[in-house]
């Protein structure tokens, strides 16, 4: 399939992009990135709302990009456990960028004041029959 990016934004950028707005993604990587190698269900752990089938398939997209390998562990029992990559621990400054980000975000927040819309008036519901 050829990707299609936009003329106006750099390549480049956009592949890296292609990668992190795949939903789990950067959670999944920055998690690894912090933790260091963890087996599935300490990642499941970790990242509670995810599902079993939807980390599957983001462990095997990043691990066919070469952001994440899987080391078996024969055992018994078989271990298998996911870790970031050489070319995947590269997302570590872009994890760190983004939290600083997210922390000016989160302060931009907290100090704009909030409003509100204006309520409306509730209107009662009309039967057909009224009309």
């Amino acid at each position: 399939m050829k990707q299609r990016y936009s003329s106006e934004l750099c390549p480049l950028f956009q592949a890296a992009m292609e990668v992190l707005a795949r939903p789990w993604n950067g959670l999944v990587m920055a998690l690894l990135e912090e933790a260091g190698p963890l087996r599935f269900n300490g990642l499941r752990e970790r990242i509670d709302t995810i599902g079993d089938r939807m980390l599957s398939a983001r462990l095997k997209e990043l691990e066919a990009r070469g952001l994440v390998e899987r080391t078996v562990d024969p055992g018994p029992p078989v271990k298998v456990t996911y870790a970031l990559s050489e070319l995947g621990r590269g997302f570590g400054d872009v994890h760190r960028a983004l939290g600083r980000w997210g922390e000016k975000l989160a302060a931009a927040n907290r100090t704009k004041p909030r409003t509100r819309a204006p309520r409306r008036k509730a209107t009662p519901l009309r039967s057909s029959a009224s009309r």
